[in-house]
């Protein structure tokens, strides 16, 4: 369906709508639908709506499974990437509330970081500073092993993070990443012995009744649930193809380690916003809920739907225009993931979809769509073209500028020393792991974890371009003589070729 076509059935569904001939639950089905025709990129959506303490709207649209044609239904588990930080700092709060541990305690306190030689980086940070993002501190190895690579042991993680943690000299001011949720998860297993995973299904998971929700993907596959493949279309066809880089056990972590079905979404919701109750019943401890909502960091960021004030325990507060909202994200190559509510017109919408590039745009404008709808911001039947028709424009834009890199690369020459066999093999660095590199067909392929690329054209001198994420190019820039290869360089570190 053209943009045009799109505007005319909107306008005509609106209309009918704001003269009382529809119903909201009819209308907001109508709008996705004709969104998705609209925006052929995005190959499933499942959306949950919450509403005056009870669920209100609740479907799924498009395929799991875009090969073989396999839908979405209401019990498919999509991967939330950081939406698990939500679930994490709730689980930090509970822990705190059993007399466990002390969130404002000196992580020099908890093993490992109370053993490092020298910890002199990590004093006065606490667990509420590391959740909160708020830590002063980072290390980008720690974190990129754990979400995407995948290819370790504790203790390398361990020595990864007493010798490569650096201070951000930014005054301990809020700065957003995965890096505080994985030294929590290796506080819980180093100090307490506990598993952050089993903590999650014993505590929330377990009493919530969530039944399609786990943070073992290992479970879901031996249970044969319809899990959400992870898709992209920025393509030639610009149709959704499988990502190149998928998750596994290993990846789950801490920061972003959930696989969750739209109805236990819904469960969430409800709970998040009825201050631990669902169904009538005291399922968690509402000190404990209302805690990780409390502001604790300051944050200021305008998006697309939202406009942050402050960040707490997994949750960041906005205004939705005047409106308090709570939200969380998550993204992921093949992922998005949106979950929100506005707590003082006791409204909530949960969005997953299985496309990464394209599918925030698209849930965004769903969800603003339903929030303006129910909360009758939308006045007339013109109100929304505009808004479609940015979203429109912008994923034509993204699309163009990915057809014409395409274009340029299609054009480069390789510029290596030596032939493609000189290059395969193990190049090793103690902190990152093992970069593998292998003839194939008339190429070469690159292999870190559970990431792989095939190699295309660098147009720096004996390099080659990867993408381990669809869309994110990099060089490998390879330390070669007369007599052959004998180092490589990829994201800042180096790594030598095992002889």
């Amino acid at each position: 369906m053209k943009t045009k076509q799109f505007f005319i059935v909107l306008v005509t569904i609106l209309s009918v709508t704001l003269n009382a001939q529809n119903t909201k639950e009819e209308t907001i089905d109508f709008f996705i639908e004709k969104t998705l025709s609209e925006f052929k990129e995005i190959p499933s959506i499942a959306i949950s709506v919450v509403k005056d303490n009870k669920p209100y709207f609740i479907k799924t649209y498009g395929y799991t499974d875009s090969e073989n044609k396999i839908k979405a239904t209401t019990a498919s588990p999509y991967y939330i990437a950081s939406l698990t930080k939500s679930f994490v700092g709730l689980l930090a709060a509970q822990l705190e509330q059993e007399g466990l541990l002390d969130l404002n305690k000196p992580i020099t306190e908890y093993t490992p970081i109370k053993n490092f030689k020298d910890n002199s980086v990590f004093k006065n940070v606490t667990i509420t500073n590391l959740l909160s993002h708020t830590s002063g501190i980072n290390n980008v190895i720690f974190t990129w092993r754990y979400a995407s690579i995948g290819e370790y042991t504790t203790m390398d993680m361990i020595r990864v993070l007493e010798e490569k943690t650096s201070s951000l000299k930014n005054n301990k001011s809020y700065r957003y990443d995965n890096f505080g949720y994985n030294v929590f998860g290796l506080i819980l297993s180093e100090e307490f012995g506990l598993n952050w995973k089993d903590l999650l299904q014993e505590k929330i998971f377990n009493p919530l009744q969530m039944v399609h929700t786990s943070s073992y993907l290992s479970k879901a596959e031996k249970n044969n649930w319809n899990i959400a493949k992870p898709y992209t279309s920025i393509n030639e066809k610009r149709l959704p193809e499988l990502a190149l880089t998928q998750k596994d056990d290993q990846t789950f972590q801490s920061a972003g380690g959930i696989i969750m079905s739209i109805e236990d979404a819904q469960k969430w919701l409800l709970i998040n916003m009825n201050n631990g109750e669902l169904n009538g019943k005291q399922l968690l401890n509402k000190d404990v809920v209302l805690r990780t909502q409390s502001s604790i960091s300051i944050t200021k960021n305008k998006g697309s739907i939202f406009n942050d004030n402050s960040y707490g325990l997994g949750w960041t507060r906005a205004k939705f225009g005047s409106h308090d909202a709570l939200y969380h994200f998550g993204g992921f190559d093949g992922y998005f993931s949106h979950i929100s509510f506005l707590p003082e017109d006791n409204i909530g919408i949960a969005v997953f979809t299985n496309e990464s590039h394209f599918g925030d745009n698209v849930s965004n404008l769903i969800a603003s769509f339903i929030y303006d709808l129910l909360l009758e911001n939308i006045k007339n039947e013109n109100e929304y073209q505009n808004k479609v028709n940015q979203v429109a424009n912008k994923i034509k834009s993204i699309q163009q500028d990915f057809a014409d890199d395409r274009l340029d690369r299609a054009n480069r020459k390789w510029t290596l020393m030596h032939d493609f066999e000189n290059y395969s093999g193990n190049y090793e660095n103690k902190y990152v792991g093992t970069l593998h590199i292998e003839t194939y067909k008339n190429t070469l392929k690159a292999n870190i974890g559970i990431s792989t690329a095939i190699a295309t054209p660098s147009y720096k001198d004996d390099s080659i371009r990867v993408e381990f994420k669809n869309g994110q190019g990099s060089d490998i820039l390879f330390v070669s003589n007369n007599k052959g290869t004998f180092a490589a360089v990829f994201g800042g570190n180096v790594y030598l070729k095992k002889q």
